[in-house]
């Protein structure tokens, strides 16, 4: 069975107006974007053949594994090229929870080297990725 049905949208979204008995209706906005955002069909194109074909442990010795670091590489290579920095300067994460945990610990760590203070400010607001975090 194609797999990519399972997540197949049940509606199409290609105009910020549907048509409707009583005229043009406005489509909601969408204002969730700390929880998931749509994905841009480049970005959705180049991904289904990974996902596909490349989806092995790149940590891993096995020849799905090597796939998958082979493509992992060529990623970080390309965003530092974007980014203009080292590959190794850039950190793959899985998620917001966990690129904010990779932030504070190593900008706390930073300040700890350079003999600077030992607090971290925080709001009453912040996401529990944060407080959970500090």
């Amino acid at each position: 069975s194609d797999m990519g049905s399972v997540c197949a949208p049940t509606q199409k979204y290609t105009n910020h107006v549907n048509e409707t008995k009583g005229g043009p209706k406005k489509r909601p906005i969408y204002l969730d974007y700390n929880a998931t955002c749509p994905i841009d069909p480049r970005v959705a194109n180049h991904m289904i053949p990974l996902l596909r074909q490349c989806w092995g442990n790149p940590s891993s010795s096995h020849t799905f594994g090597k796939e998958a670091h082979i493509a992992l590489t060529s990623a970080r290579l390309n965003i530092a090229e974007a980014l203009a920095c080292k590959p190794r300067e850039v950190v793959l994460t899985s998620g917001g929870s966990e690129s904010i945990n990779h932030a504070i610990r190593g900008a706390a760590l930073a300040q700890l080297k350079r003999g600077m203070d030992r607090h971290i400010v925080t709001s009453a607001i912040e996401h529990v990725a944060v407080t959970e975090t500090c």
